[in-house]
């Protein structure tokens, strides 16, 4: 996993600090880094393989083994488009974590959020990939004089190469649809933010989409085609949760960890009985406690992993044989909108204040979790408006 700098969240473990652990790690393999930039690979996309090599699925029928490489090269398509947005994203100072293959495409996930501008060409930076490929394959097909009609194309190899330009077409064509999540529906919300709140072009963007997707899925059930109803509620999911997941970031930035920390909360001593952080779960809305041994911080025991506990070992069990040693945390200065990206569901995230003494380990200050951060930028939402007096 990629390093990051003091200021950015950090996986406390035996070994020294990392970057937090993102979702896909655990079920995603690293194929190769490329520009500094992860590509990982998801376990289903092997699924795919598997499923194409079995069907023979592709223009090539008959040939098993061009199926299979025209989905590899497919993909390797997909790829080159993400990489378009991510090395644009990173001509603006934007960096990427990663990049992820799945079976219904790739995703580039950006450190922080772009600005109107840059969001344009970032946007259209993938897109432009997909006609530059078929561009040239267009004039190879050409050169060779083979027929753009898949139809009337019947040897292996040339099939191969026409299917990946008309591949590449629908994939500018698809990726160009004025819908968010797509490409399409982020210039339109790039378009829109250039004349009204960034947040109300994001939601006219997302609604866009929701509607296409109804549309495309009610067009699936009339011709019975499942492909298309899968994509359909893609779109229609993914529209909504990247517009929700856009206006939390927008709403973070400018804030620190310490205006949303917690403040007010129990921990638990390595030696208490799981018993004792039974006692303290019921006795108030707190469900995870940092574990400590004196002032340093040992770990962190979950509501689930309680229970876990409870069930496994018995209420006299220590809290030092269920809680998690490995943990997140970042100081109290880091910017909200970044330690976003660290949350993993049902687990939170330590706030430490940085040691004065290098020799000393950082001070236990503030705990966050994803509902009281959800808290603060409701409250902070409301405060900033402007009120009417009467």
């Amino acid at each position: 996993m990629t390093n990051f700098p003091p200021q950015q969240p950090e996986n406390r473990t035996t070994s020294p600090p990392q970057g937090p652990q993102h979702s896909s790690d655990s079920s995603s393999l690293r194929l190769a880094v490329i520009a500094g930039i992860p590509i990982r690979i998801h376990f289903t996309f092997l699924l795919l393989l598997v499923f194409v090599a079995a069907t023979g699925l592709g223009g090539n029928q008959g040939h098993t083994w061009i199926s299979v490489i025209y989905v590899i090269l497919l993909f390797a398509c997909v790829l080159l488009h993400e990489l378009g947005h991510a090395l644009t994203a990173m001509r603006y100072g934007i960096r990427t974590y990663d990049i992820v293959l799945y079976p219904i495409g790739g995703v580039a996930r950006l450190q922080n959020l772009p600005d109107v501008k840059s969001e344009l060409w970032i946007a259209l930076a993938g897109p432009a990939v997909n006609v530059v490929i078929a561009v040239l394959l267009g004039i190879a097909i050409a050169a060779a004089r083979v027929p753009f009609d898949p139809a009337q194309v019947s040897a292996p190899i040339p099939r191969l190469v026409v299917d990946l330009f008309w591949s590449n077409i629908a994939l500018f064509a698809f990726n160009m649809l004025p819908a968010f999540p797509m490409d399409g529906g982020r210039v339109l919300r790039s378009f829109l933010a250039q004349r009204m709140d960034v947040l109300a072009a994001t939601r006219i963007a997302a609604s866009i989409g929701q509607g296409l997707a109804l549309l495309l899925g009610l067009w699936s059930i009339f011709t019975l085609n499942l492909l298309l109803l899968i994509i359909a509620v893609f779109v229609f999911v993914a529209a909504g949760q990247e517009a929700n997941a856009y206006q939390t970031h927008v709403l973070a930035t400018g804030h620190t960890v310490r205006e949303a920390m917690l403040r007010d909360f129990h921990t638990l001593s390595v030696g208490d009985t799981l018993r004792t952080a039974a006692e303290k779960l019921l006795s108030g809305s707190q469900h995870d406690f940092p574990v400590v041994f004196g002032e340093e911080v040992q770990g962190v025991l979950t509501r689930a992993d309680l229970l876990r506990g409870l069930a496994q070992e018995g209420p006299d069990a220590y809290v030092a044989g269920v809680m998690q040693r490995d943990f997140t945390y970042v100081y109290p200065d880091t910017d909200l909108e970044q330690v976003l990206q660290a949350f993993t569901p049902n687990h939170p995230i330590l706030v430490m204040e940085p040691p004065q003494n290098p020799t000393n380990s950082p001070k236990l200050i503030g705990m966050l979790n994803q509902e009281n951060v959800l808290e603060f930028l409701i409250i902070s939402r409301f405060n900033s408006r402007p009120h009417r007096s009467n």
